[in-house]
């Protein structure tokens, strides 16, 4: 130790005053006994103080520097202005901290910061900016409150609470958590409260979750193209792919369908989304329903593959299918199917079955072909 920390260690003991264990100040000037203010403690002011813990192993837990701080023998706190300072686990650099105002709490187990406060995640480079702050260095945890604000170079967040782990690279934002990623085109996640996988880019939610596609890197300067619902959902940053489950809706604006299912994964820079579970896709313009146990939307070329259990209604003019597979084009309204094709309908009134078919609904074009073809026409 520095010979001005053993200063203050004597003098800390000439005063009668606790020190927190493994902590050591440095300054330049004397420290100064300050009176009581009515309702307060005997205080220590120092001036341009540094404050450090090691643990046992010798390793620097943390170090706060402050222009101004004061001990309260009473309370155990050392109040601090302006702080700036660095958070260390396991030896290794992890946060670099600054507020208006902070505490170090008894033994150096906690520091609170007040204010205007900004943490830099070193490893992510994520910057947090918020109002209060907790650091508890036993259980590897910063703690940020109150109008949170977080900056990373793939995404922007704002939440109620942000609750950090370094060694897991895990960040747990709860209460209005909104996730806007800083690609074009742009998706913004929003939830009660998600989990932030930091070390493989996923940001996972385990309740309802909304999340819109903006064709434009701001969200602010478009409207939302196309949104999806779940009951919960992960965006993985990484491969840009956006994966619900549970009561699943997408609802896109080109080509203009609404996709409903319990599982769905939306691949976003594929301009593709799939499902393996049964799923249902409208298309209000077309008056078209279509439904399988699986199926896959590419969204560039605007077709539809739909596996298992096919149905399709249209409305108008009226008519329905089934098949095993099924292929649909959206902007032609050409499809093709195989497997127990069966198709019916209402004006002139016939029903046909076969292996195969294809055709148009609209114009009510139908060729069925291979095999045992089966024509019903009721007069």
């Amino acid at each position: 130790m520095k010979n001005s920390g053993f200063f203050l260690l004597l003098l800390y003991a000439l005063l009668g005053l606790g020190l927190p264990s493994c902590a050591f100040f440095q300054k330049g000037d004397t420290p100064v006994v300050t009176e009581p203010e009515e309702g307060q403690d005997q205080a220590l002011t120092f001036n341009d103080v540094t404050l450090e813990q090691a643990n046992a192993e010798g390793e620097i837990v943390w170090k706060v520097r402050s222009p101004l701080a004061r001990y309260n023998d009473e309370q155990k706190i050392t109040y601090l202005e302006t702080p700036t300072g660095e958070l260390f686990q396991e030896g290794q650099l992890v946060y670099q901290i600054q507020s208006k105002k902070g505490q170090v709490h008894g033994d150096g187990s906690k520091i609170v910061l007040q204010d205007d406060i900004v943490a830099t995640e070193l490893k992510n480079q994520a910057v947090i900016r918020a109002q209060e702050l907790e650091w508890l260095p036993a259980e590897d945890l910063l703690i940020v409150r109150n109008n949170v604000n977080g900056s990373h170079p793939d995404l922007e967040i704002t939440a109620n609470e942000a609750r950090l782990q370094s060694k897991a690279q895990r960040m747990e934002l709860v209460g209005n958590v909104v996730a806007t990623t800083k690609k074009n085109p742009a998706l913004q996640m929003r939830s009660g409260a998600v989990v932030w996988q930091m070390e493989t880019d996923q940001i996972i939610s385990d309740r309802p979750v909304e999340i819109d596609r903006y064709l434009c890197a701001n969200p602010q300067n478009c409207p939302a193209s196309d949104k999806a619902v779940g009951d919960r959902g992960e965006l993985n940053l990484k491969t840009n792919v956006v994966t619900l489950e549970q009561q699943v809706q997408i609802t896109l604006s080109e080509p203009p369908l609404t996709i409903n299912s319990d599982l769905m994964r939306w691949n976003i820079d594929a301009q593709q989304v799939t499902s393996e579970r049964r799923v249902t896709i409208v298309h209000p313009k077309q008056t078209l329903t279509l439904m399988g146990d699986r199926g896959t939307l590419e969204l560039e070329s605007s077709i539809i593959s739909l596996f298992g259990n096919v149905t399709g209604v249209r409305q108008v003019p009226s008519s329905e299918f089934k098949a095993d597979r099924m292929t649909w084009v959206i902007p032609t309204e050409e499809f093709q199917a195989e497997g127990n094709v069966f198709y019916r309908q209402a004006d002139p009134p016939f029903t046909v079955t076969g292996p195969k078919a294809v055709g148009k609904l609209q114009d009510q074009t139908i060729v069925v072909t291979g095999g045992d073809v089966v024509t019903d026409v009721v007069p």
